[in-house]
């Protein structure tokens, strides 16, 4: 679900920061759209806003505001109080294309004054551009803005098709087949569509969350695995980074890094992937060269910094790797890529180049070799981002009814939300307590009025959420028994597919 606003009494004066530096924009945008950039107006609020942001960057590396369907995001929590208070700031930051604005340690007032000259100035044309490149010509150093696709704003029709996650899955896959294919070529590709497929993502798990993203992988079919697998690294350890703690440009760059990690996979032949034979001893060599073909094949392209060259040299190296004194050492970045490397890959041994575990499974095995073959931390980390059920595990509850795993409950890892495909309608009644809207209504409360049945494709799925309590209070109203497999012709990605639109709500 999409977060909400934090209310921790520790956190209650940086919130009023943060509430003071939106009015503070808001006057901004106003006094600048009235005066002269020399006006004392403008030179005031300006000095306010930096003395304002100063502090906070100075100790938070950077700060960030959201501005998505119509909402306000501060620092990753979304809160509709503040929406309504600064309606005008949140529709003019909409209109000028602005996602989400990162404020970076070390911005001046200069830096502040030129963004919002921009910024205004973009908003009276009759076709307003990438706001950040009008951002970058005025010289701004110290903020950074995620830009909206125009297709995203252009309409506001309820009858335009709403995209969803999946189809943003579709434009990863697409960017990234070519970037790989350039590089693999020795041609210099541009990465400006990474770095922007890497903002969006990166803006989207800040400010409403990561959770359904975990469910794409399950939903894409047909796919590239090699670029697919990428996709889905750069998603893992970007969401086992926002519960690190990573600030917008640490999550930025680890991003890009996952999504080029394993490009020395390209070279192997494509065969491989769909083989049944195990591979012999020559091909194993030649598997396990695949780090040292990605490191050589993205440093001969100078756009793509050394950082990504050697986490694509190291990633499948583990914490008891040795490594010469003044060598490279592994940091949280390359931690965090080969956490969700493994997992994706859900591999026990290099017998097979692409034979998968079941994700439950091999989650276990990683935690029994937490320690020495992998992290401890991002053992544990991993295990509150996907729970002890990972999200696409296929479980039966204790009262016979089976489903599949689609959100995990970091609170408490033994208890996520199922979607139940089998519950015959008589009995579906004990779910009804756990709503779900429309999909496209994020943020809207529930109607309460009567509606006709909806067709069947249309029905929202049942869900189980495994942290309800019985109506005493004292225990959980279903627990899980134990993970299954699919019978006879069940399909996960036909049964999640059925669903996709509400399963990929945040409002779940």
């Amino acid at each position: 679900m999409a977060r909400r606003v934090r209310k921790s009494r520790a956190g209650l004066e940086r919130w009023n920061q943060f509430v003071q530096i939106l009015r503070d924009m808001n006057f901004a945008f106003t006094n600048i759209r009235i005066y002269p950039p020399t006006h004392t107006e403008v030179n005031s609020v300006i000095t306010r806003l930096h003395e304002a942001v100063g502090p906070l960057t100075e100790e938070l590396e950077d700060i960030g505001f959201g501005f998505m369907d119509d909402m306000l995001y501060v620092e990753g929590a979304m809160s509709i109080e503040q929406t309504k208070k600064n309606e005008m700031l949140v529709e003019r930051f909409s209109k000028c294309r602005v996602k989400y604005m990162t404020i970076i340690k070390g911005v001046t007032k200069k830096d502040l004054l030129d963004f919002f000259i921009a910024l205004n100035d973009e908003s009276k044309k009759d076709e307003i551009g990438p706001p950040m490149e009008a951002v970058k010509k005025k010289g701004v150093e110290h903020i950074h803005v995620v830009e909206a696709e125009v297709d995203d704003v252009a309409s506001k029709s309820k009858l335009a098709r709403k995209k969803t996650l999946l189809d943003w899955y579709q434009k990863a896959i697409d960017t990234l087949q070519p970037i790989h294919t350039s590089i693999k070529k020795g041609e210099d590709a541009d990465l400006t569509a990474l770095y922007r497929l890497a903002d969006d993502m990166m803006a989207t798990m800040r400010t409403k969350g990561y959770e359904p993203f975990l469910l794409l992988p399950y939903l894409a079919d047909g796919q590239d695995p090699h670029t697919a697998h990428c996709v889905n690294v750069a998603i893992t350890s970007c969401a086992l980074g926002e519960l690190h703690g990573l600030n917008s440009g640490q999550l930025q760059s680890v991003a890009v890094a996952a999504f080029l990690h394993d490009m020395g996979r390209c070279v192997m032949p494509a065969e491989w992937v769909t083989s049944q034979s195990p591979l012999s001893l020559f091909e194993r060599a030649a598997a396990a060269q695949h780090t040292t073909w990605g490191f050589l094949l993205l440093m001969r392209n100078k756009e793509i910094p050394p950082s990504v060259g050697l986490i694509a040299a190291h990633h499948h190296e583990g914490p008891k790797k040795e490594y010469p004194e003044g060598s490279y050492k592994p940091d949280v970045f390359h931690k965090l890529i080969r956490m969700a490397d493994v997992y994706d890959l859900a591999k026990m041994n290099d017998e097979y180049y692409w034979k998968k575990q079941r994700r439950d499974r091999y989650l276990r095995h990683i935690l029994r070799q937490r320690g020495t073959w992998y992290d401890s931390e991002l053992s544990k980390l991993l295990t509150q981002l996907v729970g002890l059920y990972p999200v696409g595990t296929m479980v039966r509850l204790e009262n016979g009814h089976r489903g599949i795993v689609v959100r995990a409950e970091p609170s408490n890892v033994g208890r996520p939300k199922v979607y139940l495909f089998s519950v015959p309608p008589e009995e579906a009644e004990e779910y009804a307590a756990h709503q779900i809207a429309a999909p496209g209504q994020e943020g809207e409360e529930a109607p309460t009025v009567e509606v006709a049945p909806l067709a069947s494709e249309d029905t929202p799925p049942i869900i189980a959420d495994l942290m309800d309590l019985t109506p005493d209070g004292l225990h959980f109203k279903h627990n899980i028994a134990f993970s299954t497999q699919p019978i006879n012709d069940e399909n996960v990605h036909a049964l999640l597919d059925a669903k996709k639109e509400f399963l990929l709500s945040y409002t779940l």
